[in-house]
Protein backbone atom coordinates (compact mmCIF):
# COMPACT_ATOMS: atom_id res chain seq x y z
CA UNK A 1 0.00 0.00 0.00
CA UNK A 2 1.54 3.32 -0.76
CA UNK A 3 1.81 6.31 1.46
CA UNK A 4 -1.23 8.34 -0.97
CA UNK A 5 -3.71 5.21 -0.61
CA UNK A 6 -3.01 5.06 3.52
CA UNK A 7 -3.37 8.75 3.63
CA UNK A 8 -6.96 8.90 2.03
CA UNK A 9 -7.97 5.28 4.06
CA UNK A 10 -7.08 6.85 7.45
CA UNK A 11 -8.75 9.96 6.20
CA UNK A 12 -12.16 8.75 6.08
CA UNK A 13 -11.57 6.91 9.19
CA UNK A 14 -10.62 10.06 10.93
CA UNK A 15 -14.21 11.52 9.90
CA UNK A 16 -16.07 9.76 12.34
CA UNK A 17 -13.99 10.14 15.57
CA UNK A 18 -15.40 12.53 18.10
CA UNK A 19 -12.36 15.21 17.55
CA UNK A 20 -13.70 15.60 14.53
CA UNK A 21 -17.42 14.23 14.09
CA UNK A 22 -18.79 17.83 14.44
CA UNK A 23 -17.86 19.20 11.48
CA UNK A 24 -20.03 19.65 8.41
CA UNK A 25 -18.74 17.65 5.28
CA UNK A 26 -17.93 20.83 3.65
CA UNK A 27 -15.96 21.69 6.77
CA UNK A 28 -14.08 18.44 7.34
CA UNK A 29 -13.18 18.33 3.03
CA UNK A 30 -11.60 21.60 3.59
CA UNK A 31 -9.65 20.50 6.08
CA UNK A 32 -8.85 16.99 4.61
CA UNK A 33 -7.42 19.03 1.56
CA UNK A 34 -4.73 20.51 3.88
CA UNK A 35 -3.69 17.30 6.25
CA UNK A 36 -0.20 15.99 5.82
CA UNK A 37 0.70 12.29 6.97
CA UNK A 38 4.24 12.19 8.30
CA UNK A 39 6.39 9.67 10.10
CA UNK A 40 8.89 10.53 13.01
CA UNK A 41 11.90 8.40 14.29
CA UNK A 42 12.08 7.18 17.58
CA UNK A 43 13.46 10.45 19.74
CA UNK A 44 12.41 13.27 17.16
CA UNK A 45 11.59 16.90 17.92
CA UNK A 46 8.67 17.59 16.83
CA UNK A 47 8.68 21.26 17.98
CA UNK A 48 10.43 23.06 20.54
CA UNK A 49 8.63 25.48 23.30
CA UNK A 50 8.80 28.78 21.91
CA UNK A 51 8.63 28.20 18.18
CA UNK A 52 5.54 29.25 16.06
CA UNK A 53 2.01 27.52 16.73
CA UNK A 54 1.57 26.87 13.13
CA UNK A 55 0.84 23.51 13.43
CA UNK A 56 -2.15 21.48 14.80
CA UNK A 57 -0.83 17.35 14.70
CA UNK A 58 -3.69 14.11 15.91
CA UNK A 59 -1.22 11.44 16.33
CA UNK A 60 -2.42 8.16 14.48
CA UNK A 61 0.05 5.63 16.01
CA UNK A 62 3.13 5.90 18.72
CA UNK A 63 3.36 8.11 21.84
CA UNK A 64 4.66 11.69 22.16
CA UNK A 65 6.01 13.11 25.14
CA UNK A 66 5.54 16.87 25.98
CA UNK A 67 8.39 18.55 27.96
CA UNK A 68 9.14 22.50 29.61
CA UNK A 69 11.28 23.36 31.64
CA UNK A 70 11.61 26.42 34.22
CA UNK A 71 14.22 29.12 34.01
CA UNK A 72 16.64 27.08 36.33
CA UNK A 73 16.03 23.93 34.39
CA UNK A 74 15.64 22.17 37.67
CA UNK A 75 12.08 21.34 37.55
CA UNK A 76 10.14 19.58 34.36
CA UNK A 77 6.68 19.76 33.08
CA UNK A 78 5.86 16.23 31.73
CA UNK A 79 2.91 15.40 29.64
CA UNK A 80 1.85 12.35 27.13
CA UNK A 81 -0.05 11.82 23.62
CA UNK A 82 -1.21 8.79 23.17
CA UNK A 83 -2.71 7.46 19.67
CA UNK A 84 -5.91 8.65 18.15
CA UNK A 85 -5.65 12.37 20.44
CA UNK A 86 -5.39 15.73 19.14
CA UNK A 87 -2.38 18.09 20.22
CA UNK A 88 -1.52 20.44 21.19
CA UNK A 89 -4.23 21.94 22.95
CA UNK A 90 -2.82 24.44 25.07
CA UNK A 91 -2.56 27.96 23.58
CA UNK A 92 -5.73 27.49 21.85
CA UNK A 93 -7.47 30.52 20.45
CA UNK A 94 -4.50 32.36 21.73
CA UNK A 95 -1.07 31.94 21.62
CA UNK A 96 1.28 32.54 18.80
CA UNK A 97 3.90 30.06 19.93
CA UNK A 98 4.07 26.82 21.62
CA UNK A 99 4.32 26.19 25.46
CA UNK A 100 6.27 22.98 25.32
CA UNK A 101 8.53 21.22 23.80
CA UNK A 102 7.23 17.53 22.05
CA UNK A 103 9.04 14.31 21.52
CA UNK A 104 8.37 11.43 19.63
CA UNK A 105 9.20 8.34 22.49
CA UNK A 106 8.31 5.35 20.09
CA UNK A 107 8.27 5.91 16.04
CA UNK A 108 5.25 7.82 15.48
CA UNK A 109 2.80 8.53 12.65
CA UNK A 110 0.66 11.63 12.54
CA UNK A 111 -1.19 14.08 10.73
CA UNK A 112 -0.80 17.80 10.78
CA UNK A 113 -2.65 20.56 9.49
CA UNK A 114 -2.34 24.70 9.94
CA UNK A 115 -3.39 26.10 13.33
CA UNK A 116 -4.76 28.84 11.51
CA UNK A 117 -7.38 27.07 9.39
CA UNK A 118 -8.02 24.44 12.11
CA UNK A 119 -9.39 27.08 14.50
CA UNK A 120 -11.46 29.11 12.36
CA UNK A 121 -13.44 25.94 11.14
CA UNK A 122 -13.63 25.33 14.88
CA UNK A 123 -14.78 28.87 15.03
CA UNK A 124 -17.55 28.84 12.92
CA UNK A 125 -18.75 25.76 14.12
CA UNK A 126 -20.70 25.57 17.18
CA UNK A 127 -21.10 22.16 17.64
CA UNK A 128 -17.33 21.27 17.55
CA UNK A 129 -16.61 24.22 19.38
CA UNK A 130 -18.35 22.98 21.96
CA UNK A 131 -16.50 20.09 21.81
CA UNK A 132 -13.60 21.61 22.50
CA UNK A 133 -15.01 23.35 25.36
CA UNK A 134 -15.74 20.31 26.97
CA UNK A 135 -12.00 18.67 26.20
CA UNK A 136 -10.60 21.74 27.43
CA UNK A 137 -12.29 20.96 30.72
CA UNK A 138 -11.37 17.78 31.37
CA UNK A 139 -7.74 18.59 30.68
CA UNK A 140 -7.66 21.36 33.46
CA UNK A 141 -9.51 18.96 35.36
CA UNK A 142 -6.79 16.34 34.85
CA UNK A 143 -3.92 18.81 35.42
CA UNK A 144 -5.52 20.05 38.76
CA UNK A 145 -6.19 16.45 39.90
CA UNK A 146 -2.44 15.77 38.92
CA UNK A 147 -1.45 18.59 41.09
CA UNK A 148 -3.28 17.56 44.02
CA UNK A 149 -1.74 14.43 43.48
CA UNK A 150 2.14 15.53 44.19
CA UNK A 151 1.17 18.13 47.08
CA UNK A 152 1.86 15.50 49.25
CA UNK A 153 5.12 15.19 51.73
CA UNK A 154 5.96 11.27 51.35
CA UNK A 155 8.39 10.47 48.35
CA UNK A 156 6.67 7.30 48.18
CA UNK A 157 3.20 8.15 47.64
CA UNK A 158 4.12 11.05 45.51
CA UNK A 159 5.94 8.50 43.42
CA UNK A 160 2.80 5.93 43.94
CA UNK A 161 0.54 8.37 43.00
CA UNK A 162 2.45 9.46 39.40
CA UNK A 163 2.09 5.56 38.50
CA UNK A 164 -1.39 5.46 38.99
CA UNK A 165 -1.58 8.79 36.99
CA UNK A 166 0.49 7.33 34.19
CA UNK A 167 -1.86 3.76 34.48
CA UNK A 168 -5.15 5.62 33.51
CA UNK A 169 -3.70 7.86 30.99
CA UNK A 170 -1.46 5.45 29.07
CA UNK A 171 -2.52 2.17 30.38
CA UNK A 172 -4.65 -0.90 28.45
CA UNK A 173 -6.68 -3.08 30.38
CA UNK A 174 -4.76 -6.97 29.53
CA UNK A 175 -8.01 -8.45 31.34
CA UNK A 176 -10.36 -7.05 34.01
CA UNK A 177 -7.61 -7.08 36.65
CA UNK A 178 -4.26 -6.21 34.91
CA UNK A 179 -2.89 -3.18 33.31
CA UNK A 180 -0.02 -2.63 30.34
CA UNK A 181 1.40 0.40 29.40
CA UNK A 182 2.24 0.02 25.81
CA UNK A 183 5.12 2.52 25.70
CA UNK A 184 8.49 2.69 27.39
CA UNK A 185 8.74 4.81 30.47
CA UNK A 186 11.87 5.29 31.85
CA UNK A 187 12.95 5.94 35.74
CA UNK A 188 14.17 9.36 34.87
CA UNK A 189 10.35 10.71 33.53
CA UNK A 190 9.16 9.37 36.34
CA UNK A 191 11.32 11.09 38.83
CA UNK A 192 10.45 13.98 36.84
CA UNK A 193 6.11 13.53 37.46
CA UNK A 194 7.01 12.73 40.79
CA UNK A 195 9.52 15.80 41.94
CA UNK A 196 11.69 12.45 43.84
CA UNK A 197 15.35 11.68 42.91
CA UNK A 198 15.67 8.71 40.36
CA UNK A 199 17.36 6.97 43.20
CA UNK A 200 14.00 6.89 45.39
CA UNK A 201 11.91 6.12 42.46
CA UNK A 202 13.90 3.21 41.30
CA UNK A 203 13.99 2.04 45.13
CA UNK A 204 10.19 2.43 45.28
CA UNK A 205 9.27 0.40 41.73
CA UNK A 206 12.03 -2.26 43.37
CA UNK A 207 9.46 -2.89 46.59
CA UNK A 208 6.33 -2.52 44.15
CA UNK A 209 7.63 -5.84 42.52
CA UNK A 210 9.22 -7.40 45.52
CA UNK A 211 5.17 -6.67 46.43
CA UNK A 212 3.74 -8.26 43.61
CA UNK A 213 1.91 -4.69 42.64
CA UNK A 214 3.83 -4.26 39.43
CA UNK A 215 6.12 -5.56 36.90
CA UNK A 216 9.05 -3.32 35.34
CA UNK A 217 11.05 -4.62 32.45
CA UNK A 218 12.29 -3.19 29.44
CA UNK A 219 10.91 0.49 30.22
CA UNK A 220 7.34 -1.38 30.29
CA UNK A 221 5.21 -1.42 33.31
CA UNK A 222 2.34 -4.20 34.15
CA UNK A 223 0.49 -3.48 36.97
CA UNK A 224 -0.71 -6.41 38.54
CA UNK A 225 -3.01 -4.61 41.97
CA UNK A 226 -5.38 -1.91 40.53
CA UNK A 227 -6.95 -1.35 43.81
CA UNK A 228 -4.13 -0.68 45.39
CA UNK A 229 -2.69 2.07 42.86
CA UNK A 230 -6.34 3.55 43.37
CA UNK A 231 -6.53 3.29 46.80
CA UNK A 232 -3.89 6.20 46.65
CA UNK A 233 -6.16 8.79 44.83
CA UNK A 234 -8.82 7.95 46.66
Amino acid sequence: MTIIQKKMTNLYELRYRPVFSEFTDSEFNHLRKNMYLRKYKKGQVLFDEGDIRDKIFYLVNGLVRLERYDESASYTYTDYVKKETLFPYGGLFSDDAYHYSAYAVTNIELYYMPTGLFESLIADNPKQMMYFYHKLSKILENHETRVQYMVVSSATNRIIKALNYLMKELGDYTNPTMVNIPYPITINEIANISGCSRETVGNTIKKLKEMNKLEYEHKLFIFKDLIYFNSYTE
